[in-house]
């Protein structure tokens, strides 16, 4: 049995990508009204996936079945001109420059939708900024529903641009003006069909309370969620697993970038404590108890036998002095007395 949240990550599959309906609404909306937008939220927040996403659906989506779209992860790119060079070569042509691209925009005949991924790389690099603002610069000078290969003579040329980009952490300044959607925490109801659509057919799903209890671990963060979910899985396979204290164990110590862990990773489980502090089989049974020896004689149950113990002797010694007519007699049977009222109170009590 393979686990199939062991893949994590951008989600590629359509089939797979679920939920984000509000975000989703509000991006098409943006893209519908040709303004330049960004994406941004923490690491893991699903940023790269929306994005994919929208590559791949907005066509169908905004009902523009001609789209064409390209989706390039500016990480692993070095510069703005190879950039420009991948869009250019791509709508059939080979400056790599800006003017260019906007000549092929206009003789493609076909709406484009350009989405960028880690912006944030871009901007570190020194050339993002630039790159961002020129492309937007485009997308407000689109013509929607344009399909002709250039405006009239005279005329600057017409085209249909759309332009998305996903960023970590907070939007850049920019000299032209971005929309910006920002990706919270999943619902239940998104977290349930993700979950859901990693499962096979005829598999059994998480539970309610299942679900709910990985929402508490993850906070609703698409690869918090994941994570939980692939420990979670495991105790299908071993059913001993401890996914909870594995989980956690995980996110210690490979936490995401510029994402503050859930609450739920510094609170202690149950099972764990009750693992972590049982005790060794040999200390599990409480030792039985030393056995005690015999008392030589059992104790008075009133309180006067100090009283007897220090003038009892004596007064022995008296009555024997008096029937004797000798003191020394007494003397001894007096000390006889004490010597065995201190041997009983010795050996007496053990």
């Amino acid at each position: 049995m393979t686990n199939p949240f062991s893949e994590r990550g951008r989600i590629t599959d359509p089939a797979r990508f679920v939920g984000r309906w509000r975000e989703l609404g509000a991006a098409c909306e943006q893209l519908e009204r040709r303004r330049p937008l960004l994406l941004y939220g923490p690491s893991g927040s699903g940023r790269s996936s929306l994005l994919t996403h929208l590559a791949q659906a907005a066509g169908a989506v905004l009902e523009i079945p001609n789209l064409n779209a390209f989706y390039l992860d500016l990480s692993l790119l070095p510069d703005a001109t190879t950039t420009y060079g991948l869009i250019v070569r791509a709508l059939g042509g080979n400056e790599p420059t800006i003017a260019v691209l906007e000549q092929r925009l206009a003789a493609s005949g076909r709406p484009v939708l350009i989405c960028l991924d880690g912006v944030e790389s871009a901007i570190a690099a020194g050339w993002g900024t630039e790159l961002l603002e020129r492309l937007g610069r485009l997308a407000r000078r689109s013509a929607p529903g344009y399909h002709g290969v250039a405006g009239p003579t005279g005329q600057s040329l017409a085209y249909d641009l759309m332009v998305v980009g996903a960023v970590r952490g907070t939007p850049p300044l920019l000299s032209e003006p971005f929309a910006t959607v920002r990706l919270g925490p999943l619902s239940f109801a998104e977290a349930r069909l993700l979950l859901d659509s990693y499962l096979a057919e005829g598999e059994p799903l998480f539970s309610a309370d299942e679900v709910r209890e990985l929402m508490a671990l993850s906070a609703g963060q698409p690869a918090f969620l994941q994570r939980a979910a692939y420990h979670l899985y495991e105790t299908r396979r071993r059913p001993t697993y401890r996914w909870r204290k594995a989980y956690r164990a995980e996110l210690r110590e490979q936490p995401p970038v510029d994402n503050p862990l859930p609450p739920a990773i510094f609170e202690t489980d149950e099972d764990e404590d009750e693992e972590d502090s049982s005790a060794p089989e040999w200390q599990a049974e409480e030792a039985p108890p030393a056995p005690r020896r015999p008392r030589l004689h059992p104790p008075p149950d009133d309180d006067l036998r100090p009283l007897l113990a220090a003038v009892g002797p004596l007064l022995v010694g008296l009555v024997g002095s008096q029937v004797s007519n000798s003191w020394p007699v007494g003397v001894a049977i007096g000390v006889a007395g004490y010597l065995s009222v201190i041997i009983w109170n010795k050996y007496g009590h053990k």
